[in-house]
């Protein structure tokens, strides 16, 4: 029992996962087929070996050339616009709708709405550098798609107070219509996400 309870305690630690389903999922492997077992533990070790970060957007891809992922090394991106999101499952969404055609920059997380500093879960200068690289050339638009909630309003604040420090001139866009309160990028639907991008609002 103790070597579920282990497992246990390593399932918590995904995201969304109880205590319940995190035991369940280790009475689960316990019983599994051993065929199963082996190829999850093969593209657990493949994932771990093979998946990288992107040097210039942050987004996870075992395709990276020259430091960059497909997205950013896709010629026929629109780098005039720039779409700042929290995490690579909604920049993965965004992908899926088709609803926008620019590069992208994955926050990895939103800023907590009740920790005093809560720049520090988030890549605010990352982010800046990249701005302060590529305002001299292309870059017209930054568009913030951060989930409707307490914690995506004050990383939006943040975000926006540390590209007003950084000194530039290039607009800073909100998704507009579409996402309602507590709407979350991952769960929208390409409507919804279109709607949004459509009706972007300068944010002030």
């Amino acid at each position: 029992m103790e070597t579920l309870k282990q497992l246990q305690q390593l399932f918590k630690r995904f995201p969304g996962i109880g205590e319940r389903q995190a035991m369940r999922f280790a009475y689960f492997l316990a019983t599994a087929d051993e065929n199963y077992t082996r190829d999850l533990i093969e593209q657990i070790t493949h994932l771990r070996k093979n998946v990288r970060r992107c040097a210039r957007c942050f987004a996870l891809s075992e395709n990276i050339v020259d430091g960059k992922c497909p997205v950013c090394n896709d010629k026929t991106r629109d780098k005039s616009m720039l779409l700042v999101v929290e995490k690579d499952a909604d920049r993965d969404r965004f992908i899926q709708s088709r609803t926008y055609s620019g590069t992208y920059f994955v926050l990895g997380g939103l800023a907590p709405a009740i920790e005093k500093d809560a720049s520090t879960h988030i890549r605010l200068l990352e982010l800046s550098r990249l701005v302060s690289a590529e305002s001299e050339s292309t870059l017209k638009e930054i568009i913030l798609a951060l989930s409707a909630t307490p914690d995506g309003e004050r990383t939006e604040a943040l975000v926006t107070l540390q590209l007003q420090k950084s000194e530039t001139t290039i607009p800073v866009s909100i998704l507009g219509k579409g996402l309602s309160t507590g709407t979350e990028i991952e769960y929208s639907d390409a409507d919804t996400l279109g709607n949004a991008l459509r009706t972007r609002t300068k944010n002030e």
